[in-house]
């Protein structure tokens, strides 16, 4: 059964670098970053929100494709609101797709550190961008951000991203395939 996988997280929380892995693990799997798509667009930085908005829609586009196929998709973005999360939920099911939906979590401490990591080497164009929008002082509002989907998102598997990226992803790699029927 083709997958749809999202991780989701605060910035600097590991989301791009863990979907990236991710998709190693399974021959085809596409790993779709909405920003790299956003930093894509001509002149983006004039109006992000409109090339934002724009890559999700080029997102869903392209994971449609992607799933029309047969192959997964795994997608690492920052969602501190619904509409889009579901969107992808829709789609998965659309294509008979199972969604698995993942939330890096964080404290505020270790995210501020993170940031500062992240602030002091980039290693991705984006990051280098993001670093002007968010930075180590922006930690303890980022966690309070994604609380909510606590709630909201009762079916999503929150993981303790406080170890290593390759813990992490090991934890990932061990929920993914217990929820493989």
């Amino acid at each position: 059964m083709t997958r749809l996988v999202l991780i989701n997280g605060a910035p600097g929380s590991g989301k791009s670098t863990i979907a990236h892995a991710l998709a190693q693990d399974r021959p085809m799997t596409l790993a779709l970053d909405i920003d790299g798509i956003k930093h894509s667009l001509g002149c983006w930085e004039e109006d992000p929100l409109a090339s934002g908005l724009h890559a999700r829609r080029l997102t869903l586009a392209l994971a449609n494709e992607q799933l029309h196929a047969g192959f997964d998709v795994v997608i690492g973005q920052y969602l501190a609101r619904t509409p889009f999360i579901e969107d992808l939920e829709r789609l998965a099911e659309r294509h008979g797709a199972r969604f698995c939906e993942f939330v890096l979590n964080l404290d505020a401490a270790a995210l501020a550190r993170r940031l500062a990591e992240r602030a002091s080497n980039p290693d991705r164009l984006e990051h280098a961008f993001n670093n002007r929008l968010v930075g180590p002082e922006d930690a303890d509002a980022l966690v309070q951000t994604i609380e909510p989907l606590r709630q909201c998102r009762s079916r999503a598997c929150w993981v303790d991203a406080a170890g290593s990226l390759s813990a992490t992803l090991g934890i990932l790699r061990a929920a993914l395939e217990e929820s493989t029927p």
